[in-house]
């Protein structure tokens, strides 16, 4: 009878461990299960960080190795990933995400010829910009020497004017005044010394002529080499939209186990960039406002003071 008792109260407490057993995992399962319900980000945690972490909602991600072609450490990404969570953290009031070395989600800079073909056109670009400020203070400094030719022209055309009037005034004096005093008369003296006058007057203006003219010849030669430069820079940019054309390019990828990015211009651009895909983990879409993180193409946002758009919060409040 105490054998049977002993095995009874066994087998009881054996029921009793297994049910116990069960009810924990049930537990699990359907916290786990109202995890994802609730935060779908945590669908990209590990089943170990779940069960180890049952009450942290965050997302965790890791960087991963960094290609050194790109010139940024890995601490830079680090703190420029944390940059990019704090839009949607600081926005929100929500802790969203935190950095774990071993999390399952990693983030990736793909460093391929995207990244090359990217820096080639940023290089030309930069070359052509250089080229159309200078054409463009060539073309102001053309316009400042045109300006002053023309009122040079205007004042040379001026003294001629008054020169040829000057000279008939003597011409008909010197005839009156031929007719009553001799080579050696008041009057014709006074005519003779205003004659020489008139010559110097003439010689100064013919200087001034051949400046002007030597003025002008330069003028028209710089001319000449400022349309040979717009030719050259129009043929540059021909070239430029031949290799580089204009397409829609995305400039990274989630892809739940993890983020990809492949083409950055600077760490604002990048932080912009990570905060777009972080979105994504977050079970965001896109959005139709050009202005807005989580629009399609990176290009219309503020990247150096860029703050989360109400369209921005209304898909994370949708979710």
């Amino acid at each position: 009878l105490f054998k049977y008792y002993t095995l009874s109260l066994y087998c009881s407490c054996a029921c009793i461990m297994r049910f116990f057993i069960l009810a924990i995992v049930l537990l699990f399962v359907g916290l786990l299960s109202y995890q994802l319900k609730t935060h779908d980000q945590l669908r990209y945690n590990s089943l170990a960080d779940r069960i180890l972490h049952p009450f942290d909602t965050r997302l965790r991600y890791q960087i991963a190795e960094v290609d050194p072609r790109f010139g940024i450490s890995q601490q830079e990404l680090i703190e420029l990933t944390q940059q990019a969570a704090d839009l949607w953290q600081n926005a929100s009031g929500q802790k969203l995400f935190v950095y774990d070395p071993d999390a399952q989600l990693k983030i990736h800079l793909v460093y391929d010829e995207r990244q090359d073909s990217f820096n080639a056109f940023k290089k030309m670009e930069t070359t052509l910009n250089t080229e159309q400020n200078k054409n463009q203070r060539v073309s102001e400094n053309l316009n400042t020497s045109q300006a002053y030719l023309e009122q040079l022209h205007t004042s040379i055309q001026q003294r001629r004017v008054l020169i040829d009037a000057e000279y008939q005034s003597l011409n008909q004096q010197r005839l009156s005044w031929s007719r009553l005093e001799d080579s050696q008369g008041e009057n014709r003296r006074r005519i003779d010394l205003q004659y020489q006058q008139l010559k110097e007057k003439s010689q100064q203006l013919k200087n001034d002529i051949d400046y002007f003219n030597q003025l002008n010849a330069q003028y028209n030669q710089q001319v000449e080499q400022y349309n040979h430069n717009i030719h050259r820079f129009n043929q540059n940019v021909t070239h430029a939209k031949q290799q580089f054309p204009a397409r829609e390019f995305h400039k990274g990828v989630f892809m739940g186990q993890e983020i990809q990015i492949y083409q950055f211009e600077n760490q604002d651009d990048l932080r912009l960039t990570l905060a777009h895909e972080l979105g994504h983990a977050l079970g965001l879409g896109h959005n139709s406002d050009p202005k807005a993180l989580m629009y399609p193409m990176l290009g219309a946002q503020d990247l150096a003071h860029f703050q989360l758009q109400p369209s921005d919060l209304a898909l994370l409040t949708a979710r």
